[in-house]
């Protein structure tokens, strides 16, 4: 019997406008009355979760900033990178041309330099909570995620990186454009939620559509791939996946009392 729930949002709960579906809240409150857990597993930091699913933010768990950051059972887990490593990383995402993004459980750090497009797609679409700074390198410790975006694609940026970090760290494709480092991932991030609620990995069905999302996949026993999904992770064999909400109605009728 499944016991947890854990979609990715952008590309596998949202629509292609950034919405949740209609009646997940509805549907979140029936699978925790019948003992299923829902968790939002996402690239998105904390405060962002909360407020997305604002009506029910006290009734799900939170598997954040893939992995780095999970909230569940009363628990928070985080892992930070040392000092001299997060800023070789930052170095290496501006020599790379791309947009920075320094996030810590609080807030997520933009630059002053940052394009308007980009800071205003941070902060107004995807609802950050946004601190602006001139210079990255004096901050304090705790970052937990650092994050590279490019407005034509990271695809091009991604490889030498990954290459360079793959020994010490995940460095995972994040949709087209964004490229994101963090010492754990969603994989590491699921086991922890696991813990934290109870519950085994193999009562866990997983939902996700990109290369971030993987380790999460196969890590669970019930996972489903986004029929968006690229060729590459098709080719591995997931169960194909229309509607998130389609397969939660369906573990809702096999859990019903």
């Amino acid at each position: 019997m499944i016991r947890l729930i854990a979609s990715d949002l952008d590309g596998t709960l949202l629509d292609e406008m950034g919405r949740l579906p209609d009646g997940i809240f509805d549907r979140i409150r029936l699978l925790k009355e019948r003992g299923v857990h829902f968790a939002a597993a996402s690239g998105r930091q904390y405060g962002n979760l909360r407020r997305l699913f604002f009506p029910v933010r006290d009734d799900i768990a939170y598997l954040c900033e893939n992995g780095a950051y999970v909230v569940a059972g009363g628990q928070e887990t985080a892992r930070c990178f040392p000092r001299a490593m997060a800023e070789e990383i930052i170095r290496d995402i501006l020599a790379a041309s791309m947009e920075v993004l320094i996030s810590v459980p609080e807030t997520s750090y933009l630059l002053s330099s940052a394009g308007k497009a980009y800071t205003d797609d941070i902060t107004y679409r995807l609802r950050n909570t946004v601190t602006v700074i001139d210079d990255p390198l004096p901050l304090a410790d705790g970052f937990i995620k650092l994050s590279g975006y490019h407005p034509e694609g990271v695809a091009d940026r991604a490889a030498p990186l990954q290459e360079k970090w793959k020994n010490r760290l995940h460095v995972d494709v994040a949709g087209a454009k964004w490229l994101d480092f963090t010492l754990e991932n969603k994989g590491t991030g699921i086991a922890a939620l696991c813990r934290s609620l109870g519950v085994s990995p193999d009562d866990t069905a997983a939902f996700g559509d990109q290369y971030n999302d993987l380790s999460m996949l196969q890590a669970v026993g019930h996972p489903f791939l986004m029929e968006n999904a690229p060729a590459g992770l098709k080719a591995m064999g997931f169960p194909p996946c229309r509607s998130v909400t389609q397969i939660i109605d369906q573990i809702l009728r096999e859990a019903r009392p």
